[in-house]
Parts: structure tokens; C-alpha cells; sequence
């Protein structure tokens, strides 16, 4: 979630807890201990994928739904998914889709960016990015001619907000990229952890 990620005076972002996380590594010593019983709901509920919601099976996928709900935020500025309650905000995620991310006269945004952001937020697992790889990849080849041709000719000064939109574009692809190296080093620690024991 947003509160966990802080940018320190150099211009880096740290991520602060990594919330509940565990091997799905096989071990020889038996069965691998979860932290999570099946049919419990754990976490922050507006950072939640819908299988979590669930209380169902949760793999990687379920942190690609929160990095795409926390993009969502960064960009707008309002979550993804809201209610007046945690139970409102967890029916929300299961029924509802968020409003289309698009350009505004005071926010301008890449077709591209806005594609990544849906498919991280697809409901079905198998509907997102299947791997943490193929979603760096994505955010590495933002386009910035996307953003370009997308407000070519909307308005006399298009040119001069477009550089501010790549702008913006390139630090949220950085800043999502940074947790997303979190997640993979969180994931190599536990598994050579795993293999220590």
C-alpha cells in the first residue's frame, strides 16, 4: 500500500513492509508452513486482488492486482476501489471495475501506461500479467511517442504538456519498477532462506 512506500532525499523509493509474505517453495523437511490459513482474509482491503478477498489460493498475481491499484492511485489520485466500510471497499473489488484511466485537459497520460494499469487490475488471476518479468518489460517499453501521438494536436500547447506527462510516466514506471525489484529480492531472500534450512 502507499503508506509502506516512502521516497527518501535522494530521490529513492523504499519499500517499508512487505506485508504477509511466504515460500511456495517445496521443502524436503515436509510440507511448507504458511502464514495464511485457507478461507482467512488478510491485508489491507483496498490492495487487495479478489482471490484474497476470497480468502482463496494466492500466488504473485495477487501483488501485480496491488501494484495496479496502487499505479491506479498514484496516477489519479483516488483509489481504485472505494467504499464506507472494509467490506464495502472488498465488494467493490469483486464487483466493480474502476473508472477508465484517460487523459484530462490537467493530466495527461499514456494509452500505454493506462492498458498496464487494467490488466494488473483484471479480476480473473489468469487475466493479469503472468510474471513479474513480463510486467517490468511492459513498463520499460512505455512509449514515450505513445504519449506523444495520444495528445498530438488536442490542444495549441500539446507539445510542452506531453513532455510533463512523460515526465510523470517515467516516474511512475520507475517507482512501480522499484517494487516490483522489492518483490523479486523478498521472493529470492525467502526461497535461499528456504534452501538454508
Amino acid at each position: 500500500k502507499p503508506e509502506n512506500l516512502f521516497i527518501t532525499v535522494d530521490g529513492r523509493i523504499k519499500i517499508l513492509d512487505f506485508g504477509i509474505a511466504k515460500s511456495s517453495q517445496p521443502s524436503d523437511a515436509g510440507p511448507t508452513r504458511s502464514a495464511t490459513a485457507p478461507n482467512t482474509v488478510l491485508g489491507t482491503p483496498t490492495y487487495m486482488a479478489p482471490e484474497q478477498v476470497r480468502g482463496g489460493p494466492l500466488d504473485y498475481r495477487a501483488d501485480l492486482f496491488a501494484c495496479g491499484a496502487i499505479l491506479y492511485e498514484m496516477v489519479t489520485g483516488r483509489p481504485a476501489f472505494k467504499g464506507d466500510t472494509a467490506q464495502d471497499v472488498m465488494s467493490a473489488i469483486l464487483r466493480d471495475t474502476p473508472a477508465p484511466l484517460a487523459s484530462t485537459p490537467d493530466r495527461l497520460l499514456s494509452p500505454a501506461l493506462a492498458r498496464i494499469v487494467e490488466r494488473c487490475l483484471e479480476k480473473s488471476p489468469a487475466a493479469r500479467f503472468q510474471s513479474t518479468t513480463d510486467l517490468a518489460f511492459a513498463l520499460k517499453t512505455l512509449s514515450l511517442v505513445d504519449t506523444h501521438a495520444a495528445l498530438a494536436g488536442t490542444h495549441a500547447d500539446a507539445a510542452a504538456r506531453a513532455a510533463s506527462a512523460s515526465g510523470r510516466t517515467r516516474w511512475v514506471a520507475v517507482g512501480l519498477g522499484v517494487v516490483l525489484a522489492g518483490m523479486a529480492l523478498t521472493y529470492a531472500w525467502l526461497r535461499k532462506r528456504k534452501i538454508a534450512a
